[in-house]
């Protein structure tokens, strides 16, 4: 992959985590279901993706996963709540695709980059 490609890759996946950070926080002020949660998840979503594209490093990605990680786990107990359960498996689901797409960017990272 070439370096032009991989940082192209690293912005569309901010972009989108921006995307997901504004519609968190339209859901918030329209008052949906869990209307607070999605206040702090626009939130969340948004920093991540300022602090991620500034730093624009693989460690940077790859913390970025491991959030993403550890929110979709989380969200799993949630499943077992009736009022909660449609909200946890989105924010599942979600997680798990944000945790792959940032796994993505970095690849097999500088071990695996043999070029110099």
């Amino acid at each position: 992959m070439s370096r032009g490609r991989g940082r192209a890759s690293a912005s569309a996946v901010e972009l989108g985590r921006t995307a997901l950070g504004v519609w968190h926080l339209g859901c918030s002020l329209r008052g949906r279901d869990q209307a607070l949660l999605h206040g702090v998840l626009g939130v969340r979503q948004l920093v991540q993706a300022a602090l991620v594209a500034r730093a624009a490093t693989g460690n940077a990605h790859t913390l970025s996963a491991a959030v993403d990680a550890v929110h979709g786990a989380t969200m799993v107990p949630l499943v077992l709540d009736p009022r909660r359960r449609g909200f946890a498996l989105q924010q599942v689901v979600i997680a798990t695709a944000l945790t792959v797409a940032e796994v993505a960017v970095v690849g097999r990272g500088a071990r695996g980059d043999r070029r110099r």
